[in-house]
């Protein structure tokens, strides 16, 4: 029997099974828009050394910019979904996603290269809202799921393949040019026209007003700061603070973090089986203390074999309560399901604007321990307050016209 609450979610999936197309589009989009999340760090130094910039400034490119223009896109994405439907806007984002990386690959000067980031950075905000909301819609949620492993695969495949055309003496512009042609791929992925269940509902104003007001929307979002700010922050500084505090060397501590995006990727898919078969929302959600489980092994002590469980733990606590993240987000505002997406993806990534140098500055004065500390006490606070289901909607949703039926 289903949990209490998860009725509206299952109601949201379609009956039928989506094409081996859409499942295929729904994960090159998710992959080529993350992608970009991790394919400056592994040739920062390259970068630097080309243009005789600090890595202060090629991290602006990186993180600041990038995660910078990403939150002015969520401002509206919701808008431009709207008024492109869900498959335009999202083939609007692979197009901008490809532009970016060309550019980035071709530009002679670093200012060439700052623009360029700007692209992806709004790109990828499009591919969260609507990526999301089509995923649902068009697959339920094992569709979710899929699409949230595809975007911890694409952080995890850019850091790799970066890493491995760095060893093999390839220039670094050529990593770019791969980025350009993931989101072109995507584009001719993409369906032409939208999957039966899959248009965007008609707009109603009004969430924004009564989202404020309610406290279960604030608890949510601290589940999106969890599930998508802290790995963001933790990403930043992982192999830092393994090879500053703990006896690994680099290359085993860029082969954890690799591992636990992979293992997120998968366990996202797991999440979203278990919710489909009818796991209630508090055994989901608690998963997410095995997060906090893994940060506090991590500040304890950061050498093997604690690290490697500290990954698994981490790996698993961030990623089974994605999908039921995703669904309850939408189900706040079924008329306008992207703007609760919008809101929270948007409180999820200002954290870690400011988090990142707090805990590079915590580094360096020897207080990294502190800082997982710090980070795995909010998680414990985000599991707390997210026991209780909070994808109730706001206000009763508007009944479909003939026009908006299937």
């Amino acid at each position: 029997m289903l949990a209490a609450g998860s009725m509206a979610s299952e109601a949201a999936a379609p009956a039928v099974r989506p094409a081996p197309r859409v499942v295929a589009a729904v994960a090159l989009v998710g992959l080529s828009g993350a992608w970009n999340g991790g394919n400056v760090g592994p040739v920062a130094s390259e970068i630097g050394a080309e243009f005789d910039v600090s890595l202060a400034a090629v991290g602006l490119l990186s993180g600041t910019i990038f995660m910078g223009a990403t939150v002015v896109g969520l401002l509206f994405a919701a808008q431009i979904g709207d008024r492109t439907g869900l498959l335009r806007g999202l083939r609007l984002a692979c197009l901008v996603l490809a532009l970016g990386n060309a550019i980035f690959a071709l530009s002679p000067a670093f200012a060439g290269l700052a623009f360029a980031r700007i692209l992806p950075g709004l790109a990828f905000a499009l591919v969260n809202v609507l990526g999301g909301v089509y995923a649902r819609q068009a697959g339920g949620v094992r569709l979710i799921g899929v699409f949230g492993a595809a975007i911890q695969l694409g952080i995890a495949g850019a850091l790799v393949v970066g890493s491995l055309l760095v060893d093999a003496d390839v220039d670094w512009r050529v990593g770019f040019a791969i980025s350009a042609l993931l989101g072109a791929l995507a584009f001719v992925t993409l369906p032409r026209t939208e999957t039966p269940g899959s248009a965007l509902p008609k707009r109603r104003p009004g969430f924004l007003r009564a989202a404020l007001s309610h406290a279960r929307v604030w608890r949510l979002s601290l589940l999106f700061v969890a599930i998508y700010g802290v790995p963001l922050t933790l990403s930043a500084w992982m192999v830092e603070y393994l090879v500053r505090d703990g006896d690994v060397t680099t290359s085993v501590a860029g082969v954890l973090s690799f591992l636990l995006f992979a293992l997120a990727a998968a366990m996202r898919l797991t999440g979203a089986q278990l919710q489909q078969r009818g796991a209630g929302h508090l055994a989901l959600a608690a998963t997410l203390g095995f997060s906090a489980l893994g940060l506090l092994l991590f500040a304890v002590d950061p050498d093997m074999p604690l690290a490697l469980l500290a990954v698994i733990a981490m790996g698993v606590g961030f990623a089974i309560p994605y999908a039921t993240m995703m669904s309850e987000a939408q189900d706040l505002f079924p008329d306008a399901p992207s703007e609760p997406l919008a809101l929270m993806t948007l409180a999820a990534l200002i954290p870690p604007i400011f988090a990142i140098p707090l805990v590079g500055q915590a580094l360096d004065d020897g207080n990294g321990g502190a800082a997982m500390l710090a980070l795995a006490a909010f998680l414990v606070v985000a599991t707390l307050l997210n026991l209780r289901r909070s994808g109730i909607p706001l206000t009763p949703p508007q009944p479909a016209t003939d026009a908006q039926r299937p």
